[in-house]
């Protein structure tokens, strides 16, 4: 097993992006949306043509037509499942890839992909296969302190969550709303000699940070975590709070390929020295290599 230095990841790029996933047992919309929030996140929302294309090749392999989680509102506005406005980008629900002449209107309120990608107007009590999406994170409603959430999500699903982009924001501050505690644990973390870093092994280029919460001591170590409500980053949470956590289950096979591609052994893994006080954050400054200064923790 290699151990590689935090310092050692910074190029990697972790993002948690959305799985989709074919349904093909034979069900109305809305009972495919229930199962879809019940079994994975939602019915599926599709953002762009990228994700359109994805989808098409899935649900041609499976030989299938299929519902997506498209529906005509009360507006009477074409609107997606997942309603919550703050979750999507500026126009991203905007994107539609309709076939010529439709929607045709004429009591047909769902939507429904055929396999060459072109969406129709569909009757919504028509039984048919469904697509939903997963965005392969979890929130584990236990309370942890950091290190105890950490061992966690490694043991059971990948790694504590690490919020790269304002998308994965976004699906973080999702998940939160259903915690338990004010505030759940992610994989930030603050050591003087780096600052602010994620467990992946990632400087923090994207942050939420709530007002004030941001700079700290230079002799302060501190563990990052969101608000329940909102999603913003606090950091004046100690390693003994109990907290909800959130952890990705994006699959050890994409991480390990990623290691691979980024030239670096396949099990390398970011490992934290527990010190006999119980505190997880004790530095250990080595020789200068290639004239920046290495810390082990």
């Amino acid at each position: 097993m290699t151990t590689l230095l935090v310092s050692g990841l910074g190029s990697l790029s972790f993002s948690v992006p959305r799985q989709f996933h074919v349904v093909e047992e034979q069900k109305n919309w809305t009972e495919a949306q229930q199962y879809c929030r019940e079994e994975f996140t939602d019915l599926a929302t599709i953002d762009d043509m990228t994700e359109n294309e994805k989808v098409q090749s899935m649900i041609h392999e499976a030989g299938v037509n299929a519902w997506i989680g498209l529906k005509k509102g009360s507006s009477p506005k074409w609107q997606w499942s997942l309603a919550d406005r703050h979750f999507y980008r500026e126009n991203e629900t905007e994107f539609r890839s309709w076939a010529t002449g439709q929607p045709d209107g004429g009591g047909e309120e769902c939507g429904f992909m055929r396999r060459d990608g072109k969406w129709y107007d569909y009757w919504c009590s028509v039984s048919h296969p469904f697509i939903c999406y997963d965005d392969n994170l979890v929130l584990v409603r236990e309370n942890k302190n950091w290190r105890e959430a950490l061992q966690y999500c490694r043991e059971h699903h990948v790694d504590l969550v690490s919020v790269t982009s304002e998308r994965v924001q976004r699906w973080v501050s999702e998940r939160a709303k259903g915690a338990s505690t004010a505030h759940v644990w992610v994989g930030l973390l603050h050591c003087y000699s780096l600052g602010w870093y994620w467990v992946s092994g990632q400087n923090v280029s994207y942050s939420n940070w709530a007002p004030g919460y941001e700079q700290v001591g230079s002799d302060q170590h501190r563990l990052g975590a969101v608000e329940s409500r909102g999603g913003q980053w606090v950091s004046d949470l100690t390693e003994a709070d109990q907290l909800n956590f959130i952890c990705t289950t994006e699959d050890s096979k994409e991480i390990k390929q990623r290691l691979r591609d980024s030239g670096m052994p396949a099990d390398a893994k970011l490992t934290w020295m527990t010190q006999p006080d119980g505190k997880i954050f004790k530095e250990k400054e080595e020789k200068k290599e290639e004239g920046r200064k290495r810390t082990e923790l």
